[in-house]
């Protein structure tokens, strides 16, 4: 009887695993993604200038709650967002978007005139910086085969920390794909968008 009951349990036990297993080998693996960058001068090309540069420092850049999150988020309604549970960021959005503003600013500023660098708070008493850009996303997500739209408000402050210039940016890319691939894209073009506003609004706020 002992032995009935213990090939019962084992069959039981065998038929769970092989439920697990089964579950498992359906799960599509997870994809990762990181936002792109224009390509500009080398870094290394703007080391030897940096003497004579105005440095200009970006950051803090700030995000929604709803975006701090490791799955990316897509708008299926008017008031509905989907979490991509298998399509995620690579690492934190709110580091990427600040990397590729930094590198699209970068290239978009005349190389012998600015030096760009991420802000960090202990970084106007280790470098001289003349020019400041912080911003905060109010939102920023799309939907594959529809469009992305990016909406920011940014300042732009001199050293002394007077306001130059202030502004709120509203910008929408076609997303020209269904893939999760085709919307990182069209999101990196929007963050190429807004650095070139913020590339003219240094010019024009202080840089000419």
């Amino acid at each position: 009887m002992s032995t009935t009951l213990f090939g019962q349990r084992s069959a039981i036990i065998l038929g769970a695993v092989l439920v697990m297993l089964a579950g498992c080998a359906s799960s599509p693996p997870s994809k990762f993604y990181q936002l792109s960058s224009l390509q500009g001068q080398t870094q290394v090309a703007r080391e030897g200038a940096r003497d004579q540069s105005l440095i200009v420092a970006v950051g803090p850049v700030r995000i929604p709650d709803y975006l701090d999150r490791s799955q990316i988020v897509t708008r299926s309604g008017k008031n509905e967002l989907t979490l991509a549970e298998f399509n995620r960021w690579a690492g934190s959005l709110e580091a990427d978007v600040s990397r590729v503003l930094m590198e699209d600013i970068s290239s978009l500023l005349p190389a012998d005139r600015f030096f760009v660098v991420r802000w960090l708070p202990y970084l106007e008493s280790e470098l001289p910086v003349s020019y400041r850009v912080q911003l905060r996303i109010e939102s920023f997500e799309g939907t594959p085969g529809d469009s992305v739209f990016l909406r920011a408000h940014w300042v732009i402050s001199a050293k002394g920390k007077d306001v130059l210039l202030k502004k709120e940016s509203a910008i929408s890319e076609q997303v020209k794909g269904s893939s999760y691939d085709a919307l990182v894209e069209a999101m990196s073009k929007a963050v190429e968008k807004l650095s070139r506003e913020i590339s003219e609004g240094i010019m024009s706020a202080g840089g000419k």
